[in-house]
């Protein structure tokens, strides 16, 4: 745009320039023609000719001389500098059959100066369109920028556990289309997650009472026909088999319960008072089934944004699972960590570790010694995912037993303070 501004400017100060310069040569010629031509003699020159007062209206400086050497044919004007001051003389012949001249000066100082001023003032504009150029150059793509950075931001931080819907008067008018169209979006995810919600939670409910008959009449049943093996074996794999389907209904439930957490706005929490105040739960809870459990937190505060009810799920699941598969009077034991990324909490067992060629974070997915339907640690991993963590199932590397870590990264959390 400055380019655009400026080379016009430029060129019609050089046309300018030359122009002005032209018209100054042709009115010293016209002068010098009409002295030449008006005073046609010598002698009548040194007579009427009166050079100052032409010299007073004019700014010209005039002289008569006579030179043998000069060129009659020469009427060139040339340019000459006396004193810092700027000069246009013209020489030319007062008559053909003499060596007369005439010799007309033009002081051009004024006139140098102001195309030195027009010159002067486009390398100023110049430079003032210049610096607007890289001003603008950076501040407009910030300004234009920074919805899309707000709307990044927002995007990243965001999952189905907290959609919230774009403030439109907080976005430029350029965008309330995609705004608009984004809310939208969120409305229909929310609109399926409720729906699916219900139905995990409406068919396990559902479920629930045709099992709860077939228990209760397999259970009456058994009590009449106690005596007779078959029918009591028979009716046993019958309640056991009821039992595991009871069980899967109580994870499905529990996933149910699980996708209602998601939508639970986090809150300020010191994540360490929290931890401490649940392991004197689980420490009871150990004692209680001969095993020993023991926690030790490396810092005396973390404090967070976060949703209890996930992290819970998550923190519970790794606890009694490593209890679980514990021997009595094994170790279960907890620490926390931190390195230049994340703070780590690390639930370590004694038990018989994992097979590392299953996955069991799909569903369904469960070790042989487990009496579970096999999804705790689906739920486990849904509710990680959510809130932004990282959690992991290892083999301890020296001693039998296996280690549950949940990672919470610190850019994340902690910019969120």
């Amino acid at each position: 745009m400055t380019v655009l501004l400026i080379l016009p400017t430029l060129v019609i100060t050089v046309y300018f320039s030359y122009t002005l310069k032209d018209t100054i040569k042709n009115e010293m010629k016209s002068h010098a023609n009409y002295i030449i031509h008006t005073y046609t003699s010598q002698q009548e020159y040194d007579e009427k000719f009166n050079f100052s007062s032409l010299e007073n209206v004019s700014n010209y400086k005039i002289e008569m001389f006579t030179d043998n050497t000069l060129n009659k044919r020469d009427n060139s004007i040339k340019s000459y500098t006396d004193n810092g001051i700027e000069y246009l003389e013209l020489i030319q012949a007062y008559s053909p059959d003499s060596h007369t001249y005439l010799s007309i000066k033009r002081n051009i100082h004024k006139e140098t100066q102001l195309i030195d001023n027009m010159y002067y003032m486009i390398f100023i504009i110049f430079f003032i369109g210049f610096a607007l150029i890289v001003y603008y150059s950076t501040l407009l793509p910030k300004r234009f920028m920074k919805p899309l950075h707000t709307l990044t931001e927002k995007f990243t931080n965001m999952n189905e556990s907290m959609l919230q819907p774009i403030k439109m008067n907080e976005i430029p008018e350029e965008f309330e289309n995609f705004g608009s169209a984004f809310n939208l979006l969120i409305t229909k995810i929310q609109t399926f997650i409720n729906y699916r919600k219900e139905l995990y939670v409406g068919t396990a409910h559902e479920l629930k009472t045709p099992l709860a008959v077939m228990r209760l009449k397999n259970q009456i049943t058994l009590m009449k026909y106690k005596k007779q093996d078959k029918i009591k074996e028979t009716l046993q794999q019958n309640i056991d088999s009821i039992d595991t389907l009871n069980a899967m209904i109580h994870n499905i439930l529990e996933y149910g319960r699980a996708e209602g957490a998601q939508f639970e706005k986090p809150k300020r929490t010191n994540l360490i008072q929290l931890m401490a105040t649940k392991c004197e739960e689980y420490e009871l809870l150990a004692q209680s089934q001969n095993r020993n459990f023991i926690y030790h937190f490396s810092i005396p505060h973390f404090k967070i944004n976060l949703q209890e009810l996930l992290f819970m799920q998550i923190f519970q699941n790794f606890i009694q699972n490593a209890l679980r598969f514990t021997p009595e009077q094994g170790l279960v034991s907890l620490q926390t960590r931190t390195d230049k990324d994340f703070f780590i909490i690390e639930i370590i067992d004694e038990g018989p570790g994992i097979d590392t060629d299953k996955d069991f974070f799909a569903p369904f997915k469960r070790s042989l010694e487990s009496t579970g339907a096999g999804l705790g640690l689906f739920l486990a991993k849904n509710a990680a995912q959510s809130m932004g963590v990282d959690i992991d199932l290892k083999n301890r590397e020296n001693e039998t037993g296996a280690i549950a870590s949940i990672r919470f990264p610190l850019n994340r959390f902690l910019l969120k303070e």
